[in-house]
């Protein structure tokens, strides 16, 4: 992959694009628990192959919360970096456990990518028949979790990460037995845990099929407790904070934002701003969502999700900017101001030109989510450039992040159709997803454009396949192979 070095040159101007700017800083009080965990680096770690020295921090953290209740937050975070579903670290979590088979860090991180490849594969459906497949793929990824934590508490047995693991697998299974004795025999090491409470008491959601007054009852139980540690007032958020989340899930986002202001009121937690923040973006109020962003990576620093949210925002912000101003400026247009407009633009592309290069840097040196930032500048300054878009996909899907990387690379093909890098990507996401229209779509859209690139052609006999369509994916693979591509001859000697 190859991001694009250009700089912009400007010959014809349409438009004069208008930047407002933001407030970045957050009106909202301090806390008094803020996190030290740095997720970047521990993906950084676990990407590279950095077991040694990813064994060792993560011993730090649990060690760390052993001696001081207010390190528990770190305990968890920390394995909250395994929790993104990527088929390709399958391979690093065996390739970590080989080389250390006696540390618990590889099972108890496998078992969250395991978790959250369940949830995943339930879906957004609160309601789950037994005898749905998802439930079934369900029950197979966290069959596989419950594995990797028994291998990680033959090792550790203080891992509340693995408890409250077992607790969320208890309640998505209906075993009530396993959910309880988990909390219990965490409790049984850290009597004052927050985070098993925590993870104990979202199982009592409405949707989950408990209710808030057993929730309610459930938090005034843990009160006696908040002399010995007294972050466990925060479970007060947990009411308000799901109530929010119905809300979202609902669509009522300005209903949402109530309620995670209501919950901020108990607990400073990064994912309540962050999620406060999903809400103002989807309300369109880009100044209030980038406030709670950069609150939540102050909690949490170098959040890689919280990092691509918020140059989410960024271009959604400026994108929303520029469409209003382009109107402002064909309605009020003013010949006069067209000399200083121009000097105005001429200073926006050299500092385009800027964030370009440093981004690119940024890229070569491995820095994706750095360089998105970068990136994300370009696109404030010059949005209907689709270089800067591209480069910023290609970052995103580093981080392992389609979902921005999807709409990027999407948006290049609006702007730049026939810029014929952009499509295999693109089918390759939608393929992965299992959504092969979209996939086909793009296909045909490719070979249109180049109807005598035999790759072009050969991924559309890919996408045939998905489908099913066996004739017209045997058609395309041997025209392919007769364009000279040398992969579809392969294939085609291998199912004609």
């Amino acid at each position: 992959m190859n991001i694009i070095y250009n700089r912009f040159s400007i010959s014809i101007i349409l438009l004069v694009l208008f930047v407002n700017s933001y407030l970045m800083s957050s009106p909202w009080q301090s806390i008094p628990y803020h996190r030290k965990v740095d997720k970047s680096t521990i993906l950084f770690m676990f990407q590279h192959r950095l077991f040694t020295s990813l064994n060792s921090k993560l011993d730090e953290y649990l060690s760390a919360y052993d001696r001081d209740y207010q390190e528990e937050d770190n305990a968890f975070d920390a394995f909250e970096v395994f929790s993104k579903v990527d088929a390709i670290n399958d391979s690093l979590f065996i390739k970590w456990s080989k080389e250390y088979p006696e540390h618990y860090a590889s099972y108890a991180a496998h078992a969250k990518y395991c978790c959250a490849c369940a949830r995943l594969a339930r879906g957004r459906k609160w309601a789950i028949d037994k005898d749905q497949k998802e439930y079934k793929e369900m029950e197979h990824y966290y069959s596989l979790a419950l594995q990797n934590i028994s291998e990680a508490l033959k090792k550790n047995v203080r891992l509340d990460v693995c408890y409250a693991m077992m607790v969320e697998i208890g309640s998505a299974t209906a075993d009530e037995e396993m959910k309880n004795k988990s909390l219990a025999d965490a409790l049984k090491n850290h009597p004052y845990s927050y985070r098993m409470r925590l993870k104990y008491l979202q199982t009592m959601t409405p949707r989950l099929g408990g209710s808030y007054e057993k929730m309610e009852t459930y938090i005034d139980s843990c009160a006696r407790f908040i002399a010995f540690n007294p972050k466990l007032r925060e479970l007060s958020a947990s009411i308000p904070a799901e109530k929010a989340n119905i809300f979202s899930y609902l669509g009522k986002y300005a209903d949402a934002v109530k309620m995670y202001t209501e919950a901020l009121k108990y607990s400073q937690d990064h994912s309540i701003y962050a999620d406060r923040g999903d809400a103002f973006a989807h309300l369109h109020d880009y100044v209030n969502a980038l406030n709670d962003y950069t609150q939540a990576l102050e909690l949490s620093p170098n959040d890689p999700d919280y990092l691509n949210r918020k140059a989410q925002a960024v271009a959604s912000q400026t994108s929303a900017s520029s469409e209003r101003n382009a109107q402002h400026s064909l309605q009020q247009y003013d010949p006069k101001s067209e000399t200083n407009q121009d000097q105005s633009l001429i200073t926006d592309i050299s500092q385009a030109n800027d964030h370009q290069e440093k981004g690119s840097k940024f890229y070569s040196a491995g820095k994706y989510a750095e360089a998105i930032a970068e990136f994300s500048e370009v696109i404030r300054i010059v949005p209907y450039e689709y270089a800067p878009y591209f480069n910023r996909a290609i970052c995103y899907s580093l981080l392992h992040n389609d979902d921005a990387a999807l709409q990027d690379f999407v948006r290049v093909t609006e702007l730049k159709p026939d810029y014929t890098v952009t499509y295999p990507k693109l089918i390759t996401i939608y393929a992965n997803r299992g959504m092969n229209d979209d996939a086909l779509n793009y296909a045909n859209k490719w070979v249109s454009l180049e109807p005598n690139n035999g790759e072009a052609v050969f991924y559309r006999a890919k996408v045939y396949d998905r489908k099913g369509s066996n004739l017209e994916a045997l058609n395309d693979m041997r025209r392919a192979c007769d364009l000279g591509y040398d992969l579809a001859c392969r294939s085609y000697k291998q199912i004609k």
